[in-house]
């Protein structure tokens, strides 16, 4: 029998205030965890894989894409989309072709390969597309990061909107305290250094991998 109204009700409000750690995200988590059954306990797996730069290749983003979790093919789908745009935009700033840093074979895809415009032509494709070239805009880093996880925090809502005491509300949960836990880790004088090794493992895991 699953035990997700008992945990979801008793779940804490979060909200994505990344400067004020307010509780113990491992021992929730933990505590969480102990109420699932093998199969949701190996969706958290998958999530929280997911979430780590280095483990981001075409053969997660194609196996995830086939996941039985709605909230987990969703997510990554999104995440695929922010990240390829992320690399395009990226590249061009340094004057590199970004094809070899994209994933996938979609005519978005094809379109931030050859598109020569500002918008890479997709803004009338990709909903968040405007608003995500926008942040790439925002000088200081810390503050482009923020702005990146306040939109994953939303697409993450996005998809719960019609979910109530099923394994993505938990999913979206673990999700926004991964979030935190992250930002509550840096302090004001190693932030900006660590954030710029975030960044950089992020391009790295665009590099073209060989399978």
């Amino acid at each position: 029998m699953k035990n997700y109204e008992f945990i979801i009700a008793g779940l804490p409000y979060l909200e994505p205030d990344f400067d004020n750690p307010s509780m113990d995200y491992d021992s929730l988590s933990a505590q969480i965890l102990s109420y699932l059954d093998k199969r949701d306990r190996r969706y958290i797996d998958w999530l929280r894989f997911g979430l780590i730069p280095d483990n981001l290749s075409p053969h997660f983003y194609r196996t995830v894409a086939k996941n039985s979790n709605r909230f987990l093919r969703t997510y990554f789908a999104f995440d695929l989309m922010l990240r390829n745009i992320q690399a395009t935009y990226l590249s061009r700033k340094q004057g590199l072709e970004p094809d070899k840093y994209l994933i996938g074979d979609s005519e978005i895809v094809e379109a931030l390969k050859k598109n020569k415009t500002p918008d890479f032509g997709i803004t009338s494709e990709i909903e968040f597309a405007s608003r995500l070239l926008q942040i790439f805009e925002i000088k200081d880093l810390i503050e482009r990061e923020k702005a990146l996880d306040v939109m994953r925090w939303e697409e993450v809502n996005k998809i719960c909107t019609f979910s109530y005491f099923n394994i993505d509300v938990i999913l979206s949960f673990i999700f926004k305290t991964s979030i935190l836990k992250r930002w509550h880790s840096l302090d004001k004088v190693n932030g900006a250094l660590l954030f710029r090794k975030y960044v950089d493992e992020m391009r790295d895991s665009y590099k073209t991998i060989k399978e």
